[in-house]
């Protein structure tokens, strides 16, 4: 997985990734038709298959992040945030996915599961939504201070879940981000809701994180 996103990393750059917002319908794509598409996904009873045809896929069968649209807005650094603050609708019109591990488990084929793609895949086909993946166990959590407020001015925020458990300090061995700095981000997270804020999901260690931020 390392070796992958490293790989990613030399292949895509900020240069890569698309100004306007949405992907089925490009330049198009606002909190206006994101609720528009919601409700018309929530409230269809009857199509066969309500989900927009259009494919996610590229070109050579890969959803990945860093792979290819749309997928590209992969955080490596401190600088490509900074590429974003530069560019404020781009987190204004998407979702910003944490991850605070590099997968959430391995499957029956052995294969490391990373369930962030999953929530850009449904929001992306459902309403047209962008997403922005966070992957803090890769570049760390920046500063809690610079990033929450920026995140928080999105649509939403989904905290992914993970392969340790926040309860038992030796299964949290990233050396880019460690337990304490997770604690400090997602409490930051916590504080900063306003009834002008996104709304913040929480999964799985997430979920955990969450528990033990609002204990202290």
């Amino acid at each position: 997985m390392r070796d992958s996103l490293n790989a990613d990393k030399r292949q895509a750059s900020t240069a890569d990734w698309r100004l306007a917002s949405g992907y089925l319908h490009p330049g198009y794509a606002d909190f206006e038709s994101v609720h528009i598409l919601l409700g018309r996904f929530l409230a269809d009873r009857t199509s066969g298959n309500p989900l927009v045809e259009k494919e996610l896929f590229s070109p050579d069968g890969i959803f990945e992040w860093g792979h290819a649209k749309p997928l590209e807005k992969l955080i490596h650094s401190r600088e490509d945030f900074e590429f974003l603050l530069k560019h404020p609708n781009l987190l204004r019109k998407s979702i910003t996915i944490i991850e605070p591990w590099e997968h959430v488990g391995v499957n029956a084929l052995g294969e490391d599961v990373r369930a962030s793609k999953n929530i850009a895949y449904i929001a992306q086909k459902v309403a047209d939504m962008d997403s922005v993946l966070l992957p803090v166990w890769s570049c760390g959590v920046i500063d809690p201070e610079l990033v929450v407020p920026a995140i928080t001015s999105g649509y939403a925020v989904v905290v992914e879940g993970g392969d340790p458990s926040t309860y038992d300090p030796s299964t949290w061995t990233s050396p880019a981000c460690p337990r304490e700095d997770m604690f400090a981000l997602v409490e930051k997270l916590l504080i900063s809701r306003s009834p002008a804020s996104a709304p913040v999901i929480f999964i799985c260690v997430g979920h955990q994180l969450a528990a033990e931020c609002h204990r202290e």
